[in-house]
């Protein structure tokens, strides 16, 4: 009879050390997730915002903005951030775009702010993967003398 008992005890053990394994990388692998949801979601809101941007653009020669400005290098030092995925194109003044000048938008957040010159569209909050924050989609930018534009 007590042998019995020891091997149940030391069954329940054993399940409970394999339960305890399979909850923690399912944890693990969760909080991943919602780290590349965030990311995701953040891209796809700049790739809507700059396709309806650019048909606002052409239809009313402006940009959908409000009053609102904000520098550059203020979203730099706000957050410390190391990777902004900085447009060597800016003009380092964004403004906060106006999203009621859109139309059919569905968006994860709001508050996002555009170049004047560049156009690029930055998250008002980073979006932090893998170690690296992100403001805006990771794109290879080239710079471009904008004089010669001008």
């Amino acid at each position: 009879m007590k042998n019995q008992k020891g091997i149940t005890l030391m069954i329940l053990v054993v399940t409970i050390i394999i339960m305890s394994i399979i909850v923690g990388s399912i944890s693990f692998s969760s909080s991943s997730s919602f780290k590349m949801k965030g990311y995701y979601d953040m891209c796809a809101d700049i790739e809507l915002l700059d396709e309806k941007i650019a048909i606002y653009y052409v239809q009313n020669k402006s940009l959908p903005i409000t009053a609102e400005t904000k520098n550059i290098q203020e979203l730099i030092e706000n957050y410390a951030s190391d990777n902004v995925n900085y447009n060597p194109n800016n003009s380092g003044n964004l403004h906060k775009i106006d999203l009621s000048k859109l139309e059919n938008l569905s968006l994860s957040q709001t508050d996002y702010y555009i170049d004047e010159v560049s156009h690029t569209i930055y998250s008002a909050t980073k979006t932090e993967l893998e170690g690296q924050h992100y403001y805006t989609t990771p794109l290879a930018y080239k710079e471009v003398n904008l004089s010669l534009y001008k």
